[in-house]
Protein backbone atom coordinates (compact mmCIF):
# COMPACT_ATOMS: atom_id res chain seq x y z
CA UNK A 1 0.00 0.00 0.00
CA UNK A 2 1.30 3.47 -0.92
CA UNK A 3 1.62 5.24 2.43
CA UNK A 4 0.79 8.57 0.76
CA UNK A 5 -2.47 7.26 -0.71
CA UNK A 6 -5.62 8.36 1.09
CA UNK A 7 -7.63 5.36 2.26
CA UNK A 8 -11.26 5.42 3.38
CA UNK A 9 -13.09 3.37 6.00
CA UNK A 10 -16.24 1.52 4.97
CA UNK A 11 -18.54 4.02 6.70
CA UNK A 12 -16.83 6.90 4.87
CA UNK A 13 -17.26 5.09 1.56
CA UNK A 14 -20.91 4.44 2.37
CA UNK A 15 -21.49 8.14 3.04
CA UNK A 16 -19.63 9.15 -0.12
CA UNK A 17 -21.33 6.70 -2.49
CA UNK A 18 -24.70 6.05 -0.86
CA UNK A 19 -24.01 2.30 -0.86
CA UNK A 20 -24.81 0.62 2.45
CA UNK A 21 -21.96 -1.17 4.27
CA UNK A 22 -23.90 -4.45 4.10
CA UNK A 23 -24.05 -4.03 0.33
CA UNK A 24 -20.34 -3.22 0.05
CA UNK A 25 -19.58 -6.40 2.00
CA UNK A 26 -21.90 -8.44 -0.24
CA UNK A 27 -20.24 -7.03 -3.36
CA UNK A 28 -16.92 -8.25 -1.98
CA UNK A 29 -17.79 -11.59 -0.40
CA UNK A 30 -20.47 -12.91 -2.72
CA UNK A 31 -19.70 -11.28 -6.06
CA UNK A 32 -15.97 -10.40 -5.86
CA UNK A 33 -16.66 -6.99 -7.37
CA UNK A 34 -14.34 -5.05 -5.08
CA UNK A 35 -11.36 -6.10 -3.00
CA UNK A 36 -10.61 -3.52 -0.30
CA UNK A 37 -7.41 -3.69 1.66
CA UNK A 38 -7.29 -4.35 5.40
CA UNK A 39 -5.73 -2.47 8.28
CA UNK A 40 -3.61 -4.25 10.86
CA UNK A 41 -6.77 -4.66 12.94
CA UNK A 42 -8.62 -6.22 10.00
CA UNK A 43 -10.84 -3.26 9.09
CA UNK A 44 -11.66 -2.70 5.42
CA UNK A 45 -10.16 0.39 3.78
CA UNK A 46 -10.87 1.61 0.27
CA UNK A 47 -8.78 3.59 -2.21
CA UNK A 48 -9.97 6.30 -4.59
CA UNK A 49 -9.81 3.67 -7.35
CA UNK A 50 -12.10 1.40 -5.30
CA UNK A 51 -14.58 4.25 -4.92
CA UNK A 52 -14.51 4.88 -8.67
CA UNK A 53 -15.22 1.19 -9.23
CA UNK A 54 -18.12 1.32 -6.77
CA UNK A 55 -19.62 4.23 -8.70
CA UNK A 56 -19.24 2.25 -11.93
CA UNK A 57 -20.98 -0.74 -10.34
CA UNK A 58 -23.85 1.51 -9.31
CA UNK A 59 -24.08 2.81 -12.86
CA UNK A 60 -24.50 -0.71 -14.27
CA UNK A 61 -27.02 -1.67 -11.62
CA UNK A 62 -28.97 1.49 -12.39
CA UNK A 63 -29.30 0.28 -15.97
CA UNK A 64 -30.90 -2.91 -14.72
CA UNK A 65 -27.89 -5.16 -15.17
CA UNK A 66 -28.15 -8.05 -12.71
CA UNK A 67 -25.46 -8.14 -10.06
CA UNK A 68 -24.14 -11.50 -11.27
CA UNK A 69 -23.22 -9.99 -14.65
CA UNK A 70 -21.51 -6.85 -13.42
CA UNK A 71 -18.07 -8.40 -12.90
CA UNK A 72 -17.88 -9.48 -16.54
CA UNK A 73 -18.82 -5.94 -17.60
CA UNK A 74 -16.17 -4.43 -15.38
CA UNK A 75 -13.54 -6.78 -16.76
CA UNK A 76 -14.47 -6.45 -20.43
CA UNK A 77 -14.62 -3.19 -22.35
CA UNK A 78 -16.30 -5.01 -25.26
CA UNK A 79 -19.17 -6.20 -23.08
CA UNK A 80 -19.42 -2.83 -21.40
CA UNK A 81 -20.02 -1.10 -24.72
CA UNK A 82 -22.67 -3.57 -25.89
CA UNK A 83 -24.69 -3.96 -22.67
CA UNK A 84 -28.19 -2.52 -22.94
CA UNK A 85 -30.67 -1.33 -20.36
CA UNK A 86 -33.07 -3.98 -19.08
CA UNK A 87 -36.53 -3.46 -17.66
CA UNK A 88 -36.14 -5.85 -14.75
CA UNK A 89 -33.61 -7.78 -12.71
CA UNK A 90 -33.10 -11.50 -13.25
CA UNK A 91 -34.26 -12.04 -9.66
CA UNK A 92 -37.81 -11.06 -10.68
CA UNK A 93 -38.37 -14.41 -12.41
CA UNK A 94 -37.09 -16.30 -9.37
CA UNK A 95 -39.34 -14.34 -7.07
CA UNK A 96 -42.42 -14.82 -9.26
CA UNK A 97 -41.79 -18.55 -9.15
CA UNK A 98 -41.64 -18.40 -5.35
CA UNK A 99 -44.88 -16.42 -5.25
CA UNK A 100 -46.61 -18.91 -7.53
CA UNK A 101 -45.71 -21.69 -5.11
CA UNK A 102 -46.41 -19.54 -2.02
CA UNK A 103 -42.86 -20.39 -0.96
CA UNK A 104 -42.22 -17.81 1.78
CA UNK A 105 -38.74 -19.13 2.58
CA UNK A 106 -37.55 -18.71 -1.00
CA UNK A 107 -39.35 -15.38 -1.20
CA UNK A 108 -37.47 -14.07 1.86
CA UNK A 109 -34.16 -15.30 0.48
CA UNK A 110 -34.63 -13.54 -2.86
CA UNK A 111 -35.68 -10.26 -1.22
CA UNK A 112 -32.73 -10.44 1.17
CA UNK A 113 -30.34 -10.91 -1.75
CA UNK A 114 -31.87 -8.05 -3.74
CA UNK A 115 -31.85 -5.58 -0.83
CA UNK A 116 -28.21 -6.36 -0.06
CA UNK A 117 -27.00 -6.28 -3.67
CA UNK A 118 -28.84 -3.32 -5.21
CA UNK A 119 -29.47 0.36 -4.38
CA UNK A 120 -33.07 1.01 -3.34
CA UNK A 121 -33.78 3.06 -6.46
CA UNK A 122 -32.94 -0.02 -8.56
CA UNK A 123 -34.94 -2.27 -6.22
CA UNK A 124 -38.01 -0.09 -6.79
CA UNK A 125 -37.82 0.34 -10.56
CA UNK A 126 -36.29 -2.97 -11.65
CA UNK A 127 -37.67 -5.36 -9.03
CA UNK A 128 -40.75 -4.18 -7.13
CA UNK A 129 -42.55 -2.58 -10.06
CA UNK A 130 -41.98 -5.51 -12.48
CA UNK A 131 -43.20 -7.99 -9.82
CA UNK A 132 -46.38 -6.01 -9.19
CA UNK A 133 -46.93 -5.48 -12.92
CA UNK A 134 -46.54 -9.22 -13.58
CA UNK A 135 -48.96 -10.23 -10.82
CA UNK A 136 -51.50 -7.67 -12.08
CA UNK A 137 -52.26 -10.04 -14.98
CA UNK A 138 -53.37 -12.84 -12.65
CA UNK A 139 -57.00 -13.57 -11.83
CA UNK A 140 -58.44 -11.69 -8.86
CA UNK A 141 -57.87 -14.31 -6.14
CA UNK A 142 -54.27 -15.38 -6.94
CA UNK A 143 -53.40 -11.74 -7.68
CA UNK A 144 -54.56 -10.62 -4.24
CA UNK A 145 -52.80 -13.49 -2.48
CA UNK A 146 -49.48 -13.13 -4.29
CA UNK A 147 -49.35 -9.33 -4.06
CA UNK A 148 -50.22 -9.44 -0.37
CA UNK A 149 -47.49 -12.01 0.29
CA UNK A 150 -44.94 -10.00 -1.66
CA UNK A 151 -45.82 -6.63 -0.14
CA UNK A 152 -45.83 -8.03 3.39
CA UNK A 153 -42.42 -9.64 2.92
CA UNK A 154 -40.97 -6.49 1.32
CA UNK A 155 -42.27 -4.20 4.06
CA UNK A 156 -40.91 -6.46 6.80
CA UNK A 157 -37.47 -6.46 5.18
CA UNK A 158 -37.53 -2.71 4.52
CA UNK A 159 -38.51 -2.03 8.14
CA UNK A 160 -35.59 -4.08 9.43
CA UNK A 161 -33.18 -2.45 6.97
CA UNK A 162 -34.37 1.08 7.79
CA UNK A 163 -34.12 0.41 11.52
CA UNK A 164 -30.53 -0.78 11.12
CA UNK A 165 -29.64 2.33 9.11
CA UNK A 166 -31.22 4.61 11.73
CA UNK A 167 -29.12 2.98 14.45
CA UNK A 168 -25.96 3.35 12.39
CA UNK A 169 -26.45 6.99 11.40
CA UNK A 170 -27.89 9.85 13.40
CA UNK A 171 -28.48 12.61 10.87
CA UNK A 172 -31.30 15.10 10.48
CA UNK A 173 -34.74 14.05 11.67
CA UNK A 174 -37.71 13.61 9.36
CA UNK A 175 -41.36 12.68 9.65
CA UNK A 176 -42.62 10.47 6.82
CA UNK A 177 -46.41 10.25 6.53
CA UNK A 178 -48.15 7.80 4.23
CA UNK A 179 -51.56 9.23 3.36
CA UNK A 180 -52.27 6.29 1.08
CA UNK A 181 -53.64 2.90 2.14
CA UNK A 182 -51.76 1.22 4.98
CA UNK A 183 -48.96 -0.98 3.68
CA UNK A 184 -48.20 0.85 0.45
CA UNK A 185 -44.83 -0.65 -0.44
CA UNK A 186 -43.72 2.48 -2.32
CA UNK A 187 -44.30 4.59 0.79
CA UNK A 188 -42.10 2.18 2.72
CA UNK A 189 -39.46 2.43 0.01
CA UNK A 190 -39.50 6.24 0.35
CA UNK A 191 -38.99 5.85 4.10
CA UNK A 192 -36.19 3.31 3.62
CA UNK A 193 -34.39 5.58 1.13
CA UNK A 194 -34.34 8.40 3.67
CA UNK A 195 -32.98 6.05 6.33
CA UNK A 196 -30.36 4.83 3.83
CA UNK A 197 -29.19 8.44 3.43
CA UNK A 198 -28.68 8.74 7.18
CA UNK A 199 -31.90 10.58 8.00
CA UNK A 200 -33.40 9.73 11.38
CA UNK A 201 -36.89 9.16 9.99
CA UNK A 202 -40.12 8.48 11.84
CA UNK A 203 -42.71 6.68 9.70
CA UNK A 204 -46.48 6.97 10.06
CA UNK A 205 -48.52 4.58 7.93
CA UNK A 206 -52.05 5.08 6.60
CA UNK A 207 -52.73 8.55 8.02
CA UNK A 208 -55.82 10.24 6.58
CA UNK A 209 -56.17 13.35 8.76
CA UNK A 210 -53.06 15.54 9.17
CA UNK A 211 -54.91 18.63 10.45
CA UNK A 212 -53.19 18.33 13.85
CA UNK A 213 -50.03 16.64 12.63
CA UNK A 214 -47.53 19.02 14.17
CA UNK A 215 -48.61 19.57 17.74
CA UNK A 216 -46.75 21.95 20.03
CA UNK A 217 -43.37 20.58 21.06
CA UNK A 218 -43.11 18.17 18.11
CA UNK A 219 -40.21 19.11 15.86
CA UNK A 220 -38.60 17.57 12.77
CA UNK A 221 -36.05 18.87 10.29
CA UNK A 222 -38.30 17.93 7.37
CA UNK A 223 -41.78 16.58 6.63
CA UNK A 224 -42.41 14.08 3.82
CA UNK A 225 -45.96 13.27 2.66
CA UNK A 226 -46.69 10.32 0.39
CA UNK A 227 -49.76 9.29 -1.59
CA UNK A 228 -50.42 7.64 -4.92
CA UNK A 229 -54.21 7.92 -4.70
CA UNK A 230 -56.42 10.97 -5.06
CA UNK A 231 -56.94 12.95 -1.84
CA UNK A 232 -60.08 14.79 -0.76
CA UNK A 233 -60.46 18.56 -0.89
CA UNK A 234 -60.35 18.58 2.92
CA UNK A 235 -57.07 16.66 2.97
CA UNK A 236 -55.48 18.91 0.37
CA UNK A 237 -56.56 22.02 2.25
CA UNK A 238 -55.09 20.61 5.48
CA UNK A 239 -51.79 19.98 3.71
CA UNK A 240 -51.74 23.51 2.31
CA UNK A 241 -52.48 25.11 5.69
CA UNK A 242 -50.01 22.97 7.63
CA UNK A 243 -47.31 23.63 5.05
CA UNK A 244 -47.90 27.39 5.07
CA UNK A 245 -47.86 27.59 8.87
CA UNK A 246 -44.75 25.47 9.29
CA UNK A 247 -41.17 26.72 9.14
CA UNK A 248 -40.07 23.16 8.44
CA UNK A 249 -39.40 22.15 4.81
CA UNK A 250 -42.15 19.94 3.37
CA UNK A 251 -41.58 17.41 0.60
CA UNK A 252 -44.61 16.05 -1.24
CA UNK A 253 -44.82 12.97 -3.43
CA UNK A 254 -45.50 13.67 -7.15
CA UNK A 255 -49.20 12.77 -6.89
CA UNK A 256 -49.78 15.15 -3.97
CA UNK A 257 -47.83 17.91 -5.76
CA UNK A 258 -50.00 17.41 -8.83
CA UNK A 259 -53.26 17.44 -6.85
CA UNK A 260 -52.32 20.63 -4.98
CA UNK A 261 -51.17 22.29 -8.19
CA UNK A 262 -54.48 21.47 -9.87
CA UNK A 263 -56.40 22.75 -6.85
CA UNK A 264 -54.47 26.02 -6.88
CA UNK A 265 -55.14 26.59 -10.58
CA UNK A 266 -58.93 26.15 -10.27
Amino acid sequence: MDCSERMYAIREVSDMTGVKPVTLRAWQRRYSLIQPQRTEKGHRVYSAQDIERINTIQSWLGKGVSIGKVKALLDSETLAHTAADTEQLEEVAVLLDALGNLDSKKLDAVIDTVLKAYPLAVVESKFVMPVLNATDFLKTSPKAIQQSLFKTAMIQKLAVSAHAERKRKQGNSALVVNMDVTGNVFAWLSYARLAEKGVNATFMDGVEDISSLLSEGVSFDSIHLFAEKSLSEKQLEAIRLQKEQSETPWFLSPVIEHLISNKAST
